[in-house]
């Protein structure tokens, strides 16, 4: 099969012949017709996280039709479309037991340390499987488990976020572009920053007060449009020193930082302001299956829209990279069969 490779970090993505996997007991093989390519990959690609023994597929974002079922798979049939998620948990833990999946202490993910879906067939135990609605297209469902559950995970569940709120979306790319539908579906007021003007353009269309940090002071706007409260929300789509630091000036007491996206490996935090104000700094990572039906029912209803900037076919892999890394993309880039 077609397939794409991590064979070494810090080099090219492989593009070529793959073995094609069979499913063990409790897996089942999935035709992937659409995969979502997201900036991690590059960091996988570049050493970012130990993925184990290469090569690797990588590919966390897929969506696809069962092709074969292994031994001791029930309530799945062949040509059923579905969408794959990311974590392989243990379904026994503390948090398992829980419903908070993705804090599993056994958690490995398809695309990290076990092959993804960026190849035409992709290995899946059964419990990673969900329906897929006949009217939902492979290309808007496949980047559901990341791009857009990972915002409503961060928003919703780790930021409590509510009506009449003020929320920053720093970093209107592939992930930001979603979470400013989720934070006005919630009822809340969104900026959202970008260098890019292209996404700009994209953030206010969907309700986002759209702000260039080089052309106007950041911290002016908070301020008028808070009325120098501050803000309650920042969810960070940018993950460096600087942005961590600019989100937690610009929160009202008691406000959060979602750190979502993760570029540099450290940042620093002055902690009198962070405690006499009693500012909150949360951890965001993945979704669990309860909110990832949440919002595959908000795309069904046409609620939630699932913003595609390109679709490359799987041979064209290192096109797609290229656009990628030159930030030329507004919100994801989908590769397809």
């Amino acid at each position: 099969m077609l397939g794409v490779q991590i064979v070494g970090y810090g080099k090219p993505f492989r593009i070529g012949s793959c073995p094609t996997p069979t499913p063990a007991r409790g897996d089942v093989c999935v035709a992937v017709k659409a995969s979502g390519l997201c900036g991690t990959d590059l960091h996988l690609r570049d050493g970012r996280q130990d993925l184990g023994s290469l090569p690797r597929i990588p590919g966390h974002e897929s969506a696809g039709e069962i092709i074969e079922i292994g031994e001791g798979v029930t309530g799945w049939s062949l040509g059923q479309r579905v969408l794959v998620t990311i974590d392989v948990t243990c379904g026994r833990c503390v948090d398992c037991l829980a419903g908070q999946t993705q804090r599993c202490r056994l958690l490995h993910r398809l695309g990290f340390e076990r092959d993804g879906g960026h190849a035409e067939v992709e290995v899946v135990p059964a419990q990673n499987l969900i329906l897929l609605p006949a009217d939902t297209r492979y290309e808007d469902a496949c980047i559901l488990p990341d791009a857009t559950g990972c915002m409503y995970h961060s928003l919703v569940t780790q930021g409590a976020i509510g009506p009449n709120q003020h929320v920053l979306i720093l970093g209107a790319g592939g992930l930001g572009i979603h979470g400013i539908q989720i934070a006005r579906l919630a009822g809340a007021e969104v900026i959202a920053t970008s260098r890019r003007e292209h996404r700009l353009r994209e953030a206010s269309r969907y309700g986002a007060l759209a702000i260039n940090p080089e052309k106007q002071d950041l911290s002016e706007v908070v301020r008028a449009q808070t009325a120098g409260e501050g803000l309650d929300i920042v969810a960070d789509c940018v993950g460096t020193v600087e942005s961590v630091a600019a989100g937690l000036g610009l929160l009202r007491p008691g406000g959060k930082l979602l750190v979502i996206a993760y570029q540099d490996r450290e940042f620093h935090v002055p902690s009198l302001p962070l405690f006499s104000r009693e500012k909150q700094i949360i951890g965001c990572r993945g979704t669990n299956k309860r909110e990832l039906r949440d919002v595959l029912d908000l795309v069904s209803r046409g609620r939630l829209t699932s913003v595609i900037g390109a679709t490359f076919p799987l041979r064209d892999f290192d096109k797609a990279v290229e656009a990628l890394e030159k930030g030329a993309v507004t919100g994801r880039t989908v590769v397809t069969r």
